[in-house]
């Protein structure tokens, strides 16, 4: 290092200054930093900015900040100018009534006043003004799989290619008729369906297997995956997947989770690529394209309200083009498509009013708002039954749960309890129960009569209102008795209470149902059982059926009369594996879970919140 250079540096570049890095000299005029970066490198000679500093004072912070701000708003009208996005403010021109002052210690070489640090974040800020350009800010999402061109389950030999195309035409044919909103091409095979959407194969393997499936805990697993690392990790966003996850959504059963979160957040994902694709607001929707939409609509809006959780899909005009769309398409499973929305659209309808009632409209404000209720209710089903004129039995029966279901749902306001404090056992309120005791059994035993092979598909969304009957009635009952229970002493209570319970005939009602959904799980062993989602139901309906007696004696004091309890009996003794029955003790027609748990350690306002719940 020669002895001017020595001379010079006496501290740190302006740049390194500035940055508070370190200023390793590379030659007489740049530092290691600025090399690197490729800005220009100032140095100050120490010296002589001590000898100016004797002589004039050094420019005020404010002054020099204010010098700082006026550069680089110049640099930005400059660069803004160049691109053809504004121009320049001329409003304060830069006062050019001094010339610069090469004294100064913040100008550079040529003795102009900008800033060198300024002059090298120049590109910067054009890469900064390029980037706001896109208003995405940030890189699309990308459309393709990372997963692709990984072997199938097919071509891993655990699924026969027979196999693979007996599952792929029974969704076809059985499966769409319940949710018509997925549709295959005429004709497709189960090698073009896996070569060209593999996890839409996926998906209609899954949904279509069976629960007691050997494979079914596998392709849950290969499913998640895909979810994981596709929807999650990647962003990725694409019809197939939407498609995918609607099917899987639609007949979801493993793992079956408290509260639902695993699916929840499935159908979350649906309903974000529906946004994320634009299929919300889309000028010339496909056919396609219009069926995810409305898909997307029915099972977010059917499930949410089910789980109490709040709606994010809108019945708005979009659904209505969809609809009207949809019925003039060459598909005739696109004609079944408006019944399942027009009811859904109604069941979301009722959620928001009932969420507005406050508590102090006590009797009169139900009253009218059931009126009205029902008004719009009778309009739904005269349109929804012209539409199912046209249907396939199976999505006639799928419809008509929906109906019951909302019928059930008319007279739900007599459960609230904080709507009822000044007369809770009115004849408007006691004719709203025996009405939900009703219709609960009349959507069980819709359930009750389908045929064996509809059992299977039975979607996630029927399910749903199947659990939601099974909690209402002891609901319903618990709420006609209380106030006969608390109330004076009147001889014709024995009667009061024993018209209701033989009214609901809860236990045999609910074990019947539980018989009939239980050839699904043929084979599975009871931890399997209890990861199914309707498996575990009907574990749990069994354990209802058991309490429920036992809850209502402890309630009214006395057991009812035993001759309901020896007709039970006579139903359940055909059942295999039946243990002796005990007619003489109520509720003994339980025999099938009999000494299996003491009945005193179950909670039941917690069995019950497993129906409730999806209410």
């Amino acid at each position: 290092m020669d002895a001017t250079m020595t001379a010079i540096k006496r501290r740190a570049c302006v740049s390194c200054t500035a940055a508070k890095a370190k200023c390793t000299p590379q030659s007489a005029n740049m530092c290691q930093r600025c090399a690197r970066l490729g800005k220009p490198c100032t140095y100050l000679d120490l010296p002589q900015t001590k000898r100016k500093h004797r002589h004039k004072a050094a420019p005020g912070r404010v002054e020099v900040l204010e010098k700082k701000v006026d550069q680089l708003m110049s640099q930005l009208a400059a660069l803004t100018g160049q691109n053809g996005q504004i121009s320049p403010d001329t409003s304060n021109p830069p006062d050019t009534s001094h010339p610069p002052d090469i004294s100064n210690p913040l100008t550079n070489e040529s003795g102009s006043s900008r800033d060198p640090e300024l002059d090298s974040n120049s590109t910067d800020i054009a890469a900064m003004l390029d980037a706001a350009k896109d208003p995405s800010h940030g890189r699309d999402p990308p459309t393709g799989s990372v997963l692709e061109g990984q072997p199938s389950i097919v071509d891993r030999g655990l699924l026969s290619e027979s196999e693979a195309e007996g599952l792929v035409t029974a969704f076809q044919h059985d499966f769409v008729p319940k949710f018509p909103f997925v549709l295959l091409a005429r004709g497709e095979t189960a090698i073009r369906l896996r070569a060209r959407e593999p996890f839409l194969f996926l998906c209609v393997v899954a949904a279509t297997m069976g629960s007691a499936h050997p494979l079914r805990k596998l392709v849950a697993e290969e499913i998640m995956q895909h979810v994981t690392l596709r929807v999650v990790a990647r962003s990725e966003r694409n019809l197939e997947l939407l498609r995918g996850l609607l099917v899987h959504g639609a007949w979801y059963s493993y793992p079956g989770e408290r509260y639902h979160s695993r699916l929840l957040l499935l159908i979350q994902f649906c309903v974000s690529t529906v946004y994320d694709l634009g299929l919300h607001r889309k000028s010339n929707p496909n056919s396609e394209e219009q069926r995810a939409l409305l898909g997307t609509y029915w099972l977010s809006v059917g499930f949410c309200s089910t789980l109490g959780r709040p709606i994010t899909m809108k019945h708005d005009g979009r659904i209505d083009e969809c609809i009207k769309s949809m019925k003039s398409t060459a598909h005739l499973s696109d004609r079944w498509i408006a019944p399942f929305i027009y009811v859904q659209s109604f069941l979301a309808t009722m959620d928001e009013v009932y969420a507005s009632i406050e508590a102090s409209g006590g009797r009169a404000l139900v009253q009218v708002t059931r009126g009205s209720l029902q008004r719009q209710y009778e309009s739904v089903r005269a349109c929804v039954e012209n539409d199912l004129l046209n249907c396939p039995s199976s999505t006639v029966n799928a419809v008509r749960t929906e109906i019951k279901y909302a019928e059930i749902r008319l007279e739900e306001l007599s459960l609230r309890e904080e709507l009822w404090t000044a007369e809770p056992a009115s004849a408007v309120r006691t004719t709203m129960l025996m009405g939900i005791i009703q219709r609960s059994k009349e959507l069980i035993a819709t359930i009750k009569n389908l045929p064996a092979s509809e059992i299977a598909q039975i979607t996630i969304i029927t399910s749903g209102h199947i659990c939601a009957a099974v909690g209402y009635i002891p609901t319903a009952v618990i709420a006609l008795l209380n106030p006969i229970t608390t109330g004076p002493t009147d001889p014709a209570m024995d009667a009061q209470v024993q018209a209701i319970v033989d009214a609901a005939n809860y236990p045999t009602l609910v074990t019947e149902l539980a018989n009939k959904l239980e050839p699904k799980f043929e084979g599975m062993s009871a931890a399997d059982k209890e990861m199914d989602i309707v498996g575990s139901l009907c574990i749990k309906m069994r354990l209802l059926a058991r309490c429920y007696p036992y809850q209502i004696r402890a309630l009214v004091g006395t057991a009812p009369s035993q001759e309901a309890t020896r007709q039970e009996d006579s139903m359940m003794t055909g059942r295999a594996n039946e243990v002796d029955m005990t007619p003489q003790v109520w509720p003994s027609i339980y025999g099938d879970v009999d000494d299996m748990f003491p009945v005193d350690d179950i909670q039941w306002d917690s069995l019950l919140s497993n129906f409730t719940g999806f209410s």
